[in-house]
């Protein structure tokens, strides 16, 4: 299993410990207790919490040789899990050039110049986290702009949110893109034209993300998991569930479980791949991620109802048939795994719905706690039967920042219409019918940030569908806890559990739900992570 105890890092272990001066909220404990109603003190051993209260209760603990450490004031969490993360493509991406600080198209083709001075000819340069939107020019640069930006070197530039990417000439020869791949734009649509250099879904998943893991090396793998790992920690996070194998990172999961002791965090293994036997041979409890049943909004593949309000022939792509996914699923239920299928749309909501209601209806089974991932556009009947089903919504908070909110929200409109862009990411309406919402980044697509995360969901740009701030900070603790059967050991400040701790600068509850505090929740400052009981970052 893929939930390590961490090593020590080089971290002096200090044995018992009686931490001091800190409030310690736990997020189930009432928001109204702020301030001298919090516990002040807590006493660890071994990893796990032994007790927590009013200082003067756990004196004794110093007498019994715990070690006394001042938190300074600050405010103390469960550390925050992140229910939805690729951790080994989030340290591909770390290693490889960050095109997210590009401004112009002219930004984009001059990083991709330089990075020709140490690459040599033949070589692959790489680009990660391009968002069009973002530029001046507000579109990709073409093939043609990428051949003459570096030439003599293969070019693939990846979008923000991995279901699109622009490859050169080179690169698209290198990675032998083949003739008719689904999701590779030819110019001017036509089957025999040349490649524009654009692919999306399905192909960016079935073609482009394997051939490109095929050039990295376990080195090169290895060294990705830990610098992902690092940037989680530093953040908070003390349990990442990363999405492997399958598709987008094929070969991932053995990589990651061979790692996973080696790594300063915990980690949740999902093999993203319909091979059950796979799953078995890696000891997993749990199959999935993302297996794509559709693809993503902004590129226009994910699967809705009605077609796209700007492309009125598109109405998005189902990846699996109706019988493939209701195969699966009952297959991965019968044989007792918790099932997680990545549903961005009401089409492919639909679809896995139906497959996870007919499962239960032939195999009845309690508390399976199958999830859909990110449940981005879902319709309000689909919600009702989330809800009765008990799926979990596994969803990305920081995706309303990154790609509704502000001014996206324009562009959203123009996708869907001014009655279904109301539908997007609707918190409110999907806690208020019950359904269990855990949080996650989809790092690499948003950075591992859960307070920002907490922080959107909270300031939703339609007020009437935002969550509470203690709804928020539950999604990233205890609600996350749940979604892996994790709820005995973390998610919560009590006796038994695992001391796993995010050490904060002031309490995110202090901000009274309005959207100004809201947002600045983001903003707090990380003191300090620990894990089993062993501060991983700089202390407090």
């Amino acid at each position: 299993m893929a939930d390590a105890r961490p090593p020590d890092n080089g971290v002096a272990h200090g044995g018992p410990r009686l931490l001091v001066n800190a409030r310690f909220r736990d997020p189930m404990a009432p928001a109204a207790h702020h301030g001298q109603a919090l516990p002040d003190a807590m006493a660890v051993e071994a990893g796990r919490i032994v007790a927590v209260g009013r200082a003067a209760e756990l004196a004794p603990f110093a007498d019994r040789g715990f070690v006394r450490t001042d938190m300074g004031g600050a405010t103390v969490l469960p550390g925050f899990i992140d229910c939805h993360s690729h951790l080994l493509l989030t340290g591909i991406m770390d290693l490889g050039m960050d095109l997210s600080r590009a401004e112009t198209l002219g930004d984009v083709l001059d990083m991709v110049s330089d990075a020709t001075r140490s690459v040599p000819a033949g070589g692959f340069i790489r680009g990660f986290r391009l968002e069009e939107l973002e530029l001046a020019e507000r579109r990709m640069p073409t093939r043609q702009e990428l051949d003459a930006a570096a030439p003599g070197r293969a070019v693939l530039l990846m979008h923000a949110t991995c279901h699109r990417c622009v490859m050169n000439s080179l690169a698209l020869q290198q990675l032998a893109v083949p003739r008719g791949l689904p999701g590779a734009d030819t110019e001017g649509g036509r089957g025999t034209a040349p490649f524009t250099g654009v692919v999306r879904d399905p192909g960016i998943l079935t073609w482009v993300f394997p051939a490109m893991l095929r050039t990295m090396d376990r080195a090169h793998l290895d060294a990705a998991a830990l610098v992902a790992a690092r940037a989680a920690l530093r953040v908070g996070i003390t349990t990442v569930h990363s999405m492997e194998g399958g598709e987008l990172t094929p070969g991932g999961s053995p990589v990651l479980l061979d790692n996973a002791a080696r790594l300063p965090l915990r980690v949740v293994c999902w093999n993203q791949s319909m091979d059950l036997a796979e799953v078995e041979q890696l000891g997993l409890p749990r199959v999935g991620g993302c297996i794509c049943a559709d693809g993503e909004l902004d590129a226009r593949t994910a699967a809705l109802f009605e077609p796209y309000s700007d492309e009125p022939d598109n109405d998005g792509t189902l990846l699996y048939t109706q019988q493939e996914m209701d195969d699966f699923v009952l297959s991965a239920h019968a044989r007792g795994l918790q099932v997680a299928v990545h549903c961005e749309s009401e089409r492919a909501i639909d679809q896995v719905l139906r497959a996870i209601e007919r499962a239960q209806r032939l195999e009845p089974r309690m508390d399976c706690r199958h999830r859909i991932e990110h449940f981005e556009l879902p319709t309000w009947d689909q919600i009702d039967r989330m809800a009765a089903a008990g799926v979990v919504a596994s969803m990305q908070p920081a995706f309303v920042e990154s790609f509704i909110a502000g001014h996206r929200l324009d562009h959203c409109t123009r996708l869907f219409g001014p009655h279904r862009v109301r539908r997007l990411h609707p918190y409110r309406a999907i806690l208020d019918a019950g359904i269990r919402v855990c949080g996650g980044s989809d790092s690499p697509v948003t950075n591992y940030a859960p307070l920002r995360g907490m922080a959107a969901a909270a300031n939703h740009p339609f007020p009437e569908q935002s969550a509470t701030m203690a709804e928020a900070l539950r999604m990233f603790t205890t609600e996350a806890a749940f979604s892996a059967f994790e709820e005995a050991d973390k998610g919560r400040l009590l006796p038994g559990m695992l001391a796993d701790l995010v050490v904060l600068g002031r309490d995110p509850l202090d901000a009274r739900n309005a959207p100004a505090d809201a947002a600045s929740v983001a903003d707090i400052p990380v003191r300090g992570t620990w894990v089993g009981g062993q501060p991983m970052t700089e202390k407090p």
